[in-house]
């Protein structure tokens, strides 16, 4: 609990999944969790998990695409907690279509969610992050966003492309202000394609957000980490 000790992290799309799993694998260390997502019902879960743990936390419904619910959900996090010392932008939009068949409406989606929900949260948290000299953000890229792929619509690759930029733009802008952002890269593809031969967990995700939390990873940012069991390496 050491590493953590006094810290409150916010965190997207913390209904399920990656970020379900980072926001209790934190509160067990005894960090401070504000979990937000767009989809209320599982929403609830995370939260009344988060509960049965004695977790200290707060939670509400946030839509990362409308500036004004992000920049509201960290006004909530400042005046509870004090400060997000740590965001998880782990929102996002993943959908499968072909070239011909992204229609405006997922291009605008993805957009919102996957580009725009970061530069809010990230704008909304740099200057308190700035203010305090401390910060850790981690965003969720994806092995897409580097090498493409076939199996997504294009739309997809090309935010989490976005991502990675901004990630290391804001890694350098806000480096002499103490903070620091790096990104996680998955991929899920089957798994007699990757050398380890497995399929990566949340749990696995979890871990490698949690080390780029803490401050163990001190001396990283700007880094954009893979995490596929070998089936990407760059």
């Amino acid at each position: 609990m050491a590493r953590f000790k006094g810290r409150a992290a916010f965190i997207t799309g913390a209904a399920q999944g990656m970020g379900q799993r980072v926001a209790l694998d934190m509160a067990e260390e005894g960090v401070s969790v504000v979990v937000t997502d767009i989809d209320e019902e599982r929403l609830e879960e995370t939260a009344g998990r988060l509960d049965a743990i004695k977790a200290n936390f707060l939670a509400f419904r946030c839509d990362v695409s409308k500036d004004g619910d992000v920049q509201s959900a960290v006004n909530k996090t400042v005046g509870h907690f004090g400060s997000p010392d740590i965001l998880i932008n782990n929102a996002g939009l993943l959908r499968c279509a072909a070239i011909e068949e992204t229609s405006n409406e997922l291009i605008d989606a993805a957009v919102d969610i996957n580009i725009k929900g970061l530069l809010y949260t990230i704008r909304s948290a740099a200057p308190i992050m700035k203010s305090q000299k401390y910060g850790k953000i981690v965003n969720v890229a994806s092995i897409t966003g580097k090498n493409g792929d076939n199996s997504t619509t294009f739309v997809y690759g090309a935010s989490k492309g976005a991502v990675i930029t901004m990630t290391r733009s804001v890694a350098r802008q806000l480096g002499s202000w103490g903070v620091n952002c790096s990104a996680i890269a998955p991929h899920a593809v089957m798994a007699e394609k990757i050398p380890l031969k497995r399929l990566g967990t949340v749990q696995d995700m979890s871990n490698l957000m949690m080390f780029l939390a803490s401050d163990e990873s001190s001396f990283i940012t700007g880094e954009v980490i893979n995490i596929n069991g070998g089936y990407c390496m760059d």
